[in-house]
């Protein structure tokens, strides 16, 4: 068995496709999402706790929601709970607005600006230089005149001042970078084995096999471990290019991730074990792998949250194999989650590898 192991692994290196497939398509993906900045500003969501109850401090609200590039959020349970959402990352800024603002008899701390605060989330330098200088401005506007000190009048408008909050943030490309494993697995261990099994049986090869002394099981056997072996080498080698070439950062455990990958891989290898068995010829089985992966692809979450989908697709999306080892990979990798704290993606996992080994058995043929 070792030997057809071996025999197994040198036939798919002499493979141009296969090595395609595993290695420089999701390569080719990496590189992308890497050297392009996904990250950039775009709209900021932003909650202001109004203290003051001001018709000046209305004003400064109604200005906010006038900027295009801020989506100004309800206070809801009010500062605490507005910190801690910042602090989760769910907020971008938030507005402090004290009692006193823009009341011309209050005491002169709470005259200016200068009494309003501003929180911003401490990984966000050039767009929170932006927001800064943009709420600066509509703070001053919503100031009567008498308000401001005669030291003020006729100066620049006075600066709110900021408060840094530390937030343990996920890049973009620290997300895509798992789901861009997992997409090399699954696009790897579906088509390849769907083809390679397909080819067999058109030689005639397979039926052959029947006859020889070799036992069959053992011939299976060789050849899932040595796609497991290529599964556990193509995600090592996807992850390193990730965090040594392009700074992502992965702190989980990654032995964890290659027994999620090895999951995950047995789940594909079944699903073209089953396609291999309806393609009547090699490019009927690649055509039908890349019909079930492409849409996996884009469906499962690999690049985008699936909670953006419209109507039912985000329930139908949590049914897909892939959609559950991706998350369980970004809980592991990214959020340091041990593995019995992702059981619910690891019971769906086993669940598919349940379902689809006990297809494949039943629906796979020899000639």
């Amino acid at each position: 068995m070792l030997a057809l192991t071996l025999a197994n692994l040198k036939m798919m290196l002499r493979n141009r496709n296969t090595t395609f497939w595993a290695l420089f398509f999701p390569l080719l993906l990496v590189v992308v999402f890497g050297l392009f900045e996904f990250d950039g500003f775009g709209s900021a969501s932003l909650a202001v706790v109004d203290e003051a109850k001001t018709p000046q401090s209305q004003l400064l609200i109604q200005n906010l929601s006038g900027l295009e590039f801020l989506q100004l959020q309800n206070d809801g349970g009010g500062e605490a709970e507005a910190r801690a959402a910042l602090g989760k990352g769910d907020l971008d800024y938030l507005m402090l607005i004290p009692a006193g603002f823009g009341d011309a008899q209050a005491p002169d701390t709470g005259l200016t600006s200068a009494g309003v605060k501003l929180l911003v989330n401490a990984n966000n330098i050039k767009q929170n230089q932006l927001v800064e200088a943009a709420l600066g401005h509509l703070v001053a506007e919503s100031l009567p005149p008498e308000s401001l000190s005669k030291e003020r009048a006729g100066s620049t408008p006075p600066s709110v001042s900021t408060e840094s909050v530390a937030v343990t943030q996920v890049r973009y490309f620290d997300a895509v970078l798992l789901g861009l494993v997992g997409l090399g697995i699954m696009s790897n261990s579906i088509i390849s084995i769907a083809v390679k099994i397909s080819t067999y049986r058109n030689q005639s090869i397979l039926k052959r096999m029947l006859v020889t002394p070799l036992a069959i099981w053992k011939y299976f056997a060789a050849e899932i471990v040595s796609y497991l072996i290529l599964a556990v080498i193509q995600a090592a080698i996807i992850l390193a290019v990730g965090v040594f070439a392009f700074g992502a950062h992965v702190p989980g455990n990654w032995l964890w991730l290659l027994v999620l990958v090895i999951l995950g891989s047995i789940i594909f290898l079944n699903i073209g074990f089953i396609l291999s068995a309806w393609a009547n010829t090699p490019s009927a089985a690649s055509g039908m792998g890349n019909a079930i992966a492409l849409p996996m692809m884009f469906f499962a979450g690999t690049f985008f949250s699936t909670a953006s989908l419209p109507w039912l697709l985000p329930y139908l999306a949590e049914a897909l194999p892939l959609t559950p080892m991706i998350s369980a990979m970004r809980a592991v990798g990214i959020d340091s989650a041990s593995l019995w704290q992702v059981w619910p993606q690891l019971a769906v996992l086993t669940g598919w590898v349940v379902v689809t080994g006990l297809a494949a058995i039943k629906f796979f043929r020899f000639s």
